[in-house]
């Protein structure tokens, strides 16, 4: 695992950091909770709401002048990587593959931050970002 360190400058800045994180839990944590005809329709808005934060995220890091926004990123797109490709399986009714990739979501939100790298992720979300083959 990769620990990236942040220049801890703005106090306000960091909270604002801590809350967007627990917003997303709660989001993603509530729609784990939802039954299946709610899950499906509620998955898009979901990944909306996963790189809205995490676009507000990198702008509070860049803020505090974090030094590790590449990886950071890196481990961002493999997140919304894997969250569109699941995407397109919740649609045809793959309700489980969307569920097991949402509760890895949720453990991956709930990583102390910002200890968060690409070995941080759960393996089944790994596997999901990976390139279909041709």
């Amino acid at each position: 695992m990769t620990f990236h360190k942040v220049a801890m400058s703005s106090p306000a800045a960091c909270m604002a950091l801590h809350r967007g994180r627990k917003k997303l839990r709660a989001r993603v944590t509530t729609l784990l909770a939802t039954p299946d005809t709610g899950f499906a329709q509620g998955f898009p808005g979901m990944v909306a709401a996963v790189e809205a934060g995490f676009r507000h995220e990198e702008a509070l890091l860049e803020l505090l002048g974090d030094a590790c926004m590449p990886p950071r990123r890196a481990d961002h797109a493999i997140i919304l990587s894997a969250l569109h490709r699941t995407a397109s399986r919740v649609e045809s009714g793959d309700l489980r593959q969307g569920r097991q990739v949402v509760d890895a979501l949720r453990h991956v939100l709930a990583l102390p931050w910002p200890f968060i790298g690409p070995a941080s992720l759960p393996r089944h979300t790994a596997a999901a970002a990976r390139p279909i083959p041709r």
